[in-house]
């Protein structure tokens, strides 16, 4: 058996949002087949892709729409945002940028040395402490020294995010040691003496 993949593109008047524009091509070379003989190209191509921190998610939101953990991408670990701190971005499903507050310190800097180095193996080359034939190495190790990563100083972070909710704070659940001040916070299904 042997699908058709149509490399034309869809024809102008059909109106197909971007996302959907290679499962229309698919469906519009295929239109004859029957669906169970293009279903397992069609569930592959509708999969959940990573992007480009790999993973297929970046971030954990409750029911309510509240971000509990995010991917951050410096760090390359989950993080609560109870215990990290983000700052906003407009234009992200979170409303929080993709790095934690500590890792946009830790890559601006690394990317400030970067440049410094970088500017200085010309002068480098100037002065005889560096021969040409060695300024692809340099520039090697350099960017090397710019992808190191520093682990977070109080060492928070998960592996995933499995991880990072089995530790996160439960969100609907508030009682704190003064049973007055939180009776009403209690469902009235709970019994307030066994608190």
């Amino acid at each position: 058996m042997h699908l058709a993949l149509a490399t034309e593109p869809l024809e102008a008047t059909m109106n197909v949002k971007k996302q959907y524009e290679e499962l229309a091509v698919f469906l519009e070379a295929n239109k004859a087949k029957k669906v169970n003989t293009i279903l397992p190209q069609l569930i592959e191509m509708m999969q959940r892709k990573n992007n480009a921190s790999g993973q297929s998610s970046t971030f954990v939101k409750d029911d309510e729409g509240n971000v509990i953990a995010i991917y951050c991408y410096y760090h390359k670990m989950w993080e609560l945002v109870s215990k990290a701190e983000y700052g906003s971005k407009k234009g992200t499903a979170t409303s929080l940028n993709t790095m934690c507050k500590q890792g946009v310190s830790m890559w601006t800097k690394q990317q400030r040395n970067k440049k410094a180095e970088e500017a200085l193996i010309l002068t480098a080359v100037a002065s005889g402490e560096l021969a040409v034939a060695d300024i692809t190495a340099k520039q090697a190790e350099i960017a090397e020294k710019a992808k190191l990563v520093e682990p977070r100083a109080d060492g928070h972070g998960y592996e995933s995010a499995d991880e990072a909710m089995f530790d996160a704070p439960a969100v609907d659940t508030v009682i704190a040691e003064d049973d007055d001040v939180n009776a009403d916070l209690v469902s009235d299904d709970m019994d307030k003496d066994n608190i």
